[in-house]
């Protein structure tokens, strides 16, 4: 240790100090915020934002008839001119934030990390947990005995199982959240996979689709599909912006053969660019997914090296050991600083206090201290950027990250009803469509035509336990009841009543005769009674 410290002998001038500096480009491209993600790339004509898709080689094929894509309103666009030298900077930035179409192969990336993934899994996997209730609108005095309601609605639940209806509607869904677009194909028995079998329109009906003839049900990503036609002329027609027929890796399929779901659907001047689809619900996630990663990678940062040790000690002293039997080490000056010393120091320093040992410094030249960062509020911050990232699918954090509420008398309970309302408006709006089209195309595939009192509604998420269910019936009972002695209603109206209530347990049940006479009471008075009456039964 006598070499640690001593001064280089020989002053050498200090070299000379040159501090790098960025471009302007290398400053936008190392910005760290969603800004600048690929701005190398921006077209430079604005009216590239309403580009038709191009699918990759192979999807397109060629049509029998020659048919066209209309032109008409991407002529319109393009002779805007002076409207898009006007909206330059704003298109711009509709690049630069990620707004327009990434593209089937970049979403499908995205969709592979779990912030991207999870909402829409979620939002898929509730949407159809409780699944539907075929049921029949015939109640009360319409139903006959051999009507076989119920049977057709067995026989409409087995089929669902063969077809797998339930895994179907809930890979439909997905695909629409991850690519803006969900493709379901109908499958016809003995209609050969082509174009001149597929591009035929599929009639579901009794003039239609014959009986026997639904073969199986099948999701279509869609990278492989793009439209073939559509209507841009006249936005009084009722295919306007609505592809007549799509590309399926070259073969042309009639639009009536595949059920299609936009849960997010963009302008009718965007639609050709994101290939008749909408916005993707990872791509709505893109910006807020980025932050809270960005949040993530920041705090870990810190609290890896909250505590920091800072040594002060001679910058020019020169720390040296000895290389080999009868050697002695040189100093290896830069400058006036020894960097080898200081290295040297720096980490002898680092192993100790790595080791929670005993840090020993120079008491005339050395000091030792202990500078740490504080971490309050890190868990506010990162819980912030969850919660905002959470904000845009609208579920709860108990939902979509398992975290429960922190505080006295904390719940989730009523921010997970809001949820359940918001997944039911989310069935009605984009599964009852193409669900219906299924429900209908499996009885003419039963029966050969469509019963019109059978439908199907979905299954409320939020449902009370038995216990709360009997005590709703018991007050209606009791309020039935007041109704009749009061002479409001009649037996046979309470009775008909409870045969087309929805949450009676006497729903399905023939109650339309007149109601039976009530028994007698029996007069008995006190526990002497009930004890005799016991005794005689023994």
């Amino acid at each position: 240790m006598k070499h640690w410290f001593s001064r280089i002998r020989e002053r050498k001038p200090l070299p000379e100090r040159r501090e790098p500096v960025l471009t302007r480009s290398d400053r936008r491209l190392n910005l760290r915020s969603f800004r600048g993600h690929g701005s190398g790339g921006l077209p430079l004509d604005p009216r590239a934002a309403f580009d038709t898709y191009k699918p990759p080689e192979g999807v397109r094929g060629e049509a029998p008839d020659a048919m066209a894509m209309d032109s008409g309103s991407l002529e319109a666009v393009a002779d805007m001119g002076g409207w898009a030298a006007t909206a330059a900077p704003v298109l711009r930035d509709y690049f630069e934030d990620g707004l327009a179409f990434l593209g089937y192969p970049q979403l499908a990336q995205m969709a592979q990390r779990a912030e991207f993934r999870k909402p829409c899994e979620v939002i898929a996997r509730e949407a159809t947990r409780e699944w539907i209730e075929i049921r029949s609108d015939k109640q009360g005095a319409d139903v006959d005995e051999n009507d076989g309601a119920a049977k057709r609605i067995a026989e409409i639940e087995k089929e669902f199982d063969r077809l797998n209806v339930r895994r179907v509607i809930r890979t439909h869904v997905l695909h629409g959240l991850l690519y803006g677009l969900g493709h379901v194909w109908i499958g016809i028995k003995g209609v050969p996979l082509t174009t001149d079998g597929q591009s035929v329109p599929l009639v579901i009906g009794d003039k239609g689709m014959a009986k026997g003839t639904l073969e199986r049900l099948a999701n279509i990503e869609p990278i492989w599909t793009t439209p073939n036609s559509y209507n841009a002329n006249n936005p009084l027609a009722s295919n306007f912006y609505k592809p007549d027929n799509w590309w399926v890796l070259g073969t042309m399929v009639d639009s009536s053969r595949l059920l299609t779901t936009i849960p997010y659907p963009v302008s009718q001047i965007l639609a050709p660019a994101f290939n008749f689809g909408g916005q993707s619900l990872t791509q709505l996630l893109r910006a807020y997914v980025h932050n809270y990663l960005a949040t993530r990678n920041s705090t870990a940062t810190i609290v890896r090296n909250f505590s920091k040790l800072v040594l002060k000690t001679d910058m020019t002293g020169n720390m040296q050991t000895d290389i080999g039997p009868g050697m002695d080490a040189q100093p290896m000056p830069y400058g006036d600083v020894d960097m080898v010393s200081v290295q040297g120091r720096a980490a002898a320093m680092q192993d100790v206090s790595e080791g929670q040992g005993t840090i020993v410094v120079d008491k005339e030249r050395e000091d030792a201290s202990i500078i740490a960062t504080p971490l309050s509020g890190l868990d506010s911050l990162q819980a912030q950027a969850m919660e905002a990232m959470a904000s845009i699918p609208g579920i709860p954090l108990v939902k979509l990250f398992g975290i429960q509420p922190q505080g006295l008398n904390a719940s989730s309970e009523g921010e997970i009803r809001v949820f359940y309302d918001e997944v039911s408006a989310f069935q009605e709006a984009h599964i009852r469509p193409a669900l219906q089209r299924i429900f209908e195309a499996v009885q003419i595939h039963l029966w050969g035509k469509i019963d019109p009192d059978l439908s199907f509604t979905f299954v409320p998420l939020w449902q009370m336990d038995e216990k709360e269910l009997a005590e709703i019936e018991k007050i209606k009972a009791d309020l039935v009841a007041l109704l009749i002695t009061a002479g409001v209603i009649a037996p046979e109206e309470a009775r008909e009543q409870q045969a087309t209530d929805e949450r009676s347990i006497f729903r399905g049940v023939n109650l339309s005769g007149p109601p039976p006479e009530p028994p007698e009471p029996e007069q008995m008075s006190g526990m002497e009674d009930l004890l005799k009456k016991g005794e005689e039964e023994e």
